[in-house]
């Protein structure tokens, strides 16, 4: 088994090989970074209505069973405020 130990690949070994990232690469990566990650408020309402959507299709197809029962209204009032709050947009 030491035949294939490969020192390395180990996790936190000091001697191991770095993978060398470019000036290039490293400004890219920079400015990735310095890019705001927030969607648009459109895409926002449109991403929260795709998933109540999604959430009452899931719901309507759960059968109502007593121990998911408490769950289950739980997450139809979530949809339910979700849809309201959507509404108001």
């Amino acid at each position: 088994m030491g035949v294939f130990r490969r020192p390395e690949l180990e996790k936190d070994n000091p001697v191991a090989p770095q993978m060398y990232v470019g000036p290039r690469r490293r400004r890219a990566l920079a400015r990735a970074a310095r890019k705001p990650q927030a969607p648009a408020p459109g895409d926002l309402t449109e991403m929260l209505q795709n998933l109540t959507a999604a959430a009452a299709r899931f719901v309507a197809g759960v059968r109502p069973t007593q121990k998911l029962d408490e769950e289950r209204t739980e997450l139809l009032e979530a949809i339910a405020q979700a849809q309201r709050l959507l509404s108001g947009n």
